[in-house]
C-alpha cells in the first residue's frame, strides 16, 4: 500500500504583530485599583484619596483664594480648610471643574472611576442606569472632566518623529439611508465607471476624476478630526503623545495650524500624500509620506500607522459608543480620545488619579458651571477659528402635535 502524499501546509491570513498590548492588560499589574476599593471609602476617605491624587498630599496643599502653600487648618466637622494666610475655607473640589457640586464625593469617585475604565468611553445613559442619577446630572459631569482633558491634558508640544492624519467625522446623511437597504448585490450586470470610458465626440478635454467637486457635495455638518501623534522611543511600544484639532476641510491652512501650534520645529512628520500637507517641507526638519494604494509602511519604517490607529479609536468610541456627538463638542470628544490612547498602558489605579490630575488643575469650569440653568457653550472649536454653533434641541415655540 503506497503512502499516502502529504498535503502542502495551510497559508492562513497573516496575524498582526504582537506589541504587548494585550499581555499587559492581562497581568497584574494591569489592575491595583477597582469599584470595590471605592465602595470601602467613607466621605472621609475620598476626600483624603482626591487630595493625595490632586495635590499630592492631605496635610500640604495650595489655598484656591491666595496660592498659599502651606499646612492649613483642617475642619473635620466641614471636610473643609482654613487658609493660614488669608482665613478663608476651601475643600478639595473648590476652583476646580467640580466646584459647586452637590453629589457626594464618594458618588462622583465612582461614576468617574467607571467612565475612565472604559477602552472607548462610556456613554451617560449607561453610567446613569449604573448609578441612579439623572441624566443631566451625570451628562454634565462627564462633560466637565472632559473639559479639564482638552483643557489640561491636550496641552504642550510634540517632537521627535510626529504621525499625522485626518478623519472625517459627522455629516453623514442618515435621513436618505433610513429604511433603505444598504448594499447587498447590484442591480443588473457589473457597468465601467463613466470618467474611464472613451469621451465623446462633442467633449472638451478629458473627463473630470470620480471626486471632483466632492466638496461641494459634502454634507453642511461634516468635519474634519486632525490627529498629531509622537512615536514613542521604545521599539513597539507604539504612540506617546497625541494632540488633536477640529476643522472643516482638511485644507493646508486647517494642517498647518495644528502642525504649528502641537509640533515643534526640530520634529520629523510622516502624513499619507494628501496635497494639504506639501507645505510641511518648509516648516519641519524632514516631511516624509506614504503613498497608501502601494503600502501601509515602507521599509525605511516611514508611516502613518499610529494616526490611523488613533482614527480607528475614534471612530469606534463615536460610532459605537456615543453614537450622537454633536459638532459643538467634537474637541471635548476627541481630547478624551487621545487622554485614554495616551494613558493605554497605565494601571487602573494610576490612570484614575491621572483623570483627576488632568482634569482638576485647571481651574472652575469655563462652559459648564450653570449649565442647567441655561449658561451653554455657544462656539465651535475650530482649527479655522471658532464659529457659532448650531443648535440641535427642539425650535422656541415647539409644541408636540394634538393626538388624532
Amino acid at each position: 500500500m503506497s503512502e499516502a502524499i502529504a498535503s502542502p501546509p495551510r497559508k492562513y491570513f497573516p496575524l498582526r504583530r504582537r506589541t504587548g498590548t494585550a499581555a499587559f492588560h492581562t497581568s497584574r499589574k494591569a489592575v491595583d485599583f477597582g469599584h470595590e476599593d471605592i465602595e470601602k471609602m467613607t466621605a472621609l476617605d475620598a476626600v483624603k484619596y482626591m487630595a493625595e491624587a490632586v495635590w499630592g498630599s492631605f496635610k500640604e496643599m495650595p489655598c484656591v483664594h491666595c496660592g498659599t502653600i502651606d499646612t492649613h487648618y483642617w475642619w473635620a466637622k466641614e471636610m473643609r480648610w482654613k487658609c493660614k494666610c488669608c482665613g478663608k475655607r476651601f475643600s478639595v473640589t473648590s476652583g476646580t471643574v467640580l466646584a459647586d457640586r452637590k453629589l457626594p464625593l464618594t458618588k462622583i469617585l465612582r461614576i468617574a472611576f467607571s467612565w475612565g475604565n472604559g477602552a472607548s468611553g462610556v456613554p451617560a445613559l449607561q453610567l446613569r442606569r449604573d448609578w441612579n442619577v439623572s441624566y443631566p446630572t451625570v451628562f454634565c459631569l462627564l462633560q466637565k472632566l472632559r473639559e479639564g482633558l482638552m483643557r489640561g491634558f491636550s496641552t504642550g508640544i510634540l517632537s521627535g518623529t510626529v504621525e499625522m492624519d485626518g478623519m472625517d467625522v459627522n455629516g453623514r446623511r442618515y435621513k436618505e439611508k433610513r429604511n433603505k437597504p444598504q448594499g447587498g448585490g447590484r442591480k443588473g450586470p457589473a457597468s465601467i465607471p463613466a470618467h474611464l470610458l472613451k469621451p465623446a465626440a462633442d467633449q472638451v478635454g478629458p473627463p473630470l476624476p470620480p471626486k471632483w467637486g466632492k466638496a461641494a457635495r459634502q454634507h453642511p455638518d461634516r468635519r474634519q478630526m486632525l490627529s498629531a501623534r509622537q512615536r514613542g522611543v521604545s521599539k513597539g511600544m507604539g504612540a506617546s503623545a497625541t494632540k488633536v484639532g477640529i476643522a472643516i476641510t482638511e485644507s493646508g491652512r486647517s494642517v498647518t495650524a495644528l502642525a504649528e501650534r502641537s509640533v515643534s520645529a526640530e520634529s520629523y512628520m510622516m502624513t499619507d500624500e494628501d496635497p494639504s500637507y506639501l507645505s510641511f517641507s518648509q516648516h519641519f526638519s524632514s516631511h516624509e509620506t506614504i503613498n497608501h494604494s502601494v503600502c501601509f509602511s515602507r521599509d525605511d519604517g516611514v508611516s502613518n500607522n499610529q494616526a490611523e490607529s488613533f482614527n480607528a479609536r475614534v471612530r469606534r468610541g463615536i460610532e459605537g459608543i456615543y453614537l450622537n456627538v454633536s459638532n459643538k463638542y467634537l474637541k471635548d470628544y476627541a481630547s478624551e480620545m487621545a487622554w485614554r490612547e495616551d494613558t493605554r498602558k497605565l494601571s487602573t489605579g494610576n490612570k484614575f488619579k491621572h483623570l483627576l490630575q488632568e482634569a482638576l488643575w485647571v481651574g472652575t469650569s469655563w462652559w459648564w458651571r450653570g449649565y442647567s440653568h441655561g449658561k451653554h457653550r455657544e462656539e465651535e472649536l475650530l482649527l479655522e477659528g471658532n464659529q457659532p454653533a448650531k443648535a440641535r434641541g427642539r425650535p422656541k415655540g415647539w409644541k408636540p402635535k394634538p393626538p388624532k
